[in-house]
């Protein structure tokens, strides 16, 4: 599937829907159809790995319940301090901004992927137009140097980035963040 799906990509002609229908799209409609597709399919991201973890969300959870046990996993954070290369799951107190990225999807969702903030921008997730973020989303500042979740409301939780502990942030315009914001990860 994943090579037929690769060939109408790059033909960028014609992409069957699971319903059968048959439309001619341009590869950006091809990409962003796919993404919105195998999304919705409850298919993992590009760069993850499941591992059920107690207490995380189904594959086949609804987008709600998924963004809700995102939520509450980045939430449960609050305050805890920035220390690079730290990861609670390897028994260390604190977080670096691509360690707590991890941590939260992987205790919200049972994803595993690589805690490098510049590979989390380039192998994780589904890339997708910075207008069509959305909350849960995987935030790319400066091409990797910095990561964060989108929370809704031009507000990303996040490690470090200034506050030295995990904390609310607004990326809004006008705000820091908002001039370094360089991608967005669909991570369900």
């Amino acid at each position: 599937m994943t090579r037929q799906i690769s060939r109408a990509i790059s033909t960028a002609m014609i992409i069957t829907a699971a319903f059968g229908a048959v439309t001619w799209i341009s590869p950006a409609t091809a990409n962003a159809a796919v993404r919105k597709t195998v999304a919705k399919a409850g298919h993992l991201p590009p760069g993850v790995h499941h591992v059920k973890t107690s207490g995380s969300a189904a594959l086949s959870a609804s987008w709600t319940y998924k963004y809700d046990a995102v939520l509450r996993v980045a939430r449960s954070k609050l305050g805890t301090p920035y220390i690079w290369g730290h990861n609670e799951d390897r028994g260390q107190y604190g977080f670096d901004c691509s360690n707590y990225t991890e941590y939260v999807y992987h205790h919200a969702l049972g994803y595993q992927f690589t805690t490098a903030s510049k590979k989390q921008a380039t192998s994780v997730g589904w890339r997708v137009p910075i207008k069509d973020m959305r909350p849960g989303d995987l935030l790319i500042f400066d091409n990797g140097k910095h990561v964060g979740i989108y929370i809704g409301n031009n507000t990303m939780i996040q490690e470090g980035g200034g506050k030295g502990k995990v904390a609310y942030m607004n990326i809004g315009p006008g705000w820091y963040w908002h001039n370094h914001l360089t991608g967005v990860k669909r991570m369900f």
